[in-house]
């Protein structure tokens, strides 16, 4: 489970943030907290859920994308000499536009808490640490330093002792963790390679994504997995969509339903809804089938979110998503939070973390006040995240929503009287 994500220099996070999913000590909504197990017979609480607001251009979807690239960069190695990708520096100030970034993770896996920290620039890694803390005691997995006597280009990984203080080469811009996913198969590290493959980071907001690749993603994995599929049939059902199910076929030469023009949804599969068929509102005991690209853009949303989320939930992990209320009713969204907060439906504690700009889930019946995160950016244009439990007064029955609406948290934009807002071209 997550821990802790810190950042630095990054967009418009200028100074380091600290994103916590620590539990604080209320003992109240037990259902939206896990107690995990880590070394020396103690638990950790970890929220299940956190959820951030904030203004438009506030930061929040920089956070999201942090998130996005350091898993990718993790998971996916740049060829030597290329950039690295993942640098964006704070612009908007000389000491920050060409100064190195950090990226730090705190995270559980396999009852042990883990701390990942990257330093990158533009050309290379500057320090990359992994520790782990068995029985509450720091033990170091890995570092690496430059070979400056030699090739610039080269880096060595040194490994801790208990793995035998192996020296690994490494291209300079390149993760020594990636290493351990591909052609170096140390298991206690492969262990932790594989946890970030359970990260899954989305954008809702972009329509040419969700339609090109998450419906594609999920199609496929539904096709190949009953259970899961018939999950989303209940899923699209409880929502009210007035879908029975979703049918998902292989192409091959099979003609469409009916005559209906297939879209081509995966490599070799195509997803259509399946709708019951009336005769003067008297249900024939037949259905029709329609292309999924003529269904509402709320059900495909939630067609596509839902795998994702169901996905979640069955493997374990971490899912992202960057405007997750988009195109969905606040129904939704909310029934989405409360599978992650249910016990039954979330065994693995999995995490969900998202970004929205829905009043109505400031709802102290359904969050704690520490799964409730604010951005804003100051007057410097930086960016600044806190979470509503740092504010005076704060508890756990004090009414979220109309606390952030009154201005109390920040966060909100600042609207100046409407009819200033042409004057100086009325002037001229």
């Amino acid at each position: 489970m997550l821990i802790s994500f810190k950042i630095k220099n990054y967009r418009s996070f200028k100074d380091e943030l600290i994103f916590s999913l620590e539990a604080d000590s209320s003992k109240l909504k037990t259902q939206n907290v896990a107690d995990v197990p880590i070394s020396n017979n103690s638990n950790l609480r970890v929220l299940k859920m956190a959820m951030i607001y904030g203004a438009n251009a506030s930061g929040k979807s920089n956070l999201i994308r942090a998130f996005f690239n350091l898993v990718r960069f993790i998971l996916a190695k740049p060829n030597v000499g290329e950039r690295v990708e993942m640098y964006e520096p704070f612009l908007f100030d000389i000491n920050t536009k060409r100064s190195d970034a950090k990226f730090e993770i705190d995270f559980i896996t396999n009852s042990v808490k883990h701390t990942y920290c990257v330093i990158f620039n533009a050309e290379k890694i500057v320090e990359e640490t992994l520790f782990s803390f068995p029985n509450s005691r720091q033990k170091i997995l890995f570092t690496r330093s430059s070979d400056t006597e030699q090739d610039s280009n080269i880096h060595t990984g040194i490994l801790g002792s208990d793995l035998g203080n192996k020296k690994i080469k490494i291209f300079n811009n390149q993760l020594l963790l990636s290493k351990f996913g591909s052609d170096e198969p140390i298991a206690e590290l492969t262990a932790i390679y594989l946890y970030f493959k359970n990260y899954d980071v989305i954008n809702s907001e972009n329509t040419s994504y969700r339609r090109t690749y998450i419906q594609k993603e999920v199609s496929e994995i539904l096709y190949k997995n009953e259970i899961l599929k018939n999950k989303m049939d209940s899923l699209l059902t409880f929502a009210d969509t007035k879908l029975k199910a979703v049918s998902i076929q292989e192409n091959k030469d099979a003609p469409a339903p009916d005559g209906i023009k297939r879209g081509n949804i995966s490599n070799g599969y195509s997803l259509f809804g399946v709708h019951p068929l009336y005769d003067n509102s008297i249900y024939t005991g037949s259905d029709q089938q329609l292309s999924f690209n003529q269904e509402s853009v709320g059900t495909q949303v939630l067609f596509s979110l839902g795998g994702k989320v169901l996905l979640t939930l069955e493997n374990g992990g971490v899912l992202i998503v960057d405007e997750m209320d988009v195109s969905l009713h606040p129904f939704l969204t909310r029934m989405i939070i409360l599978m992650f907060q249910s016990d039954k439906l979330n065994p693995q504690n999995a995490q969900l973390i998202f970004t929205s700009h829905d009043m109505t889930l400031l709802d102290r019946d359904l969050v704690r006040r520490d799964q409730v995160w604010i951005t804003q950016k100051n007057e410097n244009g930086a960016s600044e995240m806190f979470s509503i439990q740092d504010f005076d007064g704060v508890r756990e029955e004090t009414p979220f929503d109309k606390w952030y609406l009154a201005g109390k948290f920040g966060g909100l934009p600042s609207l100046k009287s409407i009819d200033l807002m042409f004057e100086n071209e009325s002037a001229s």
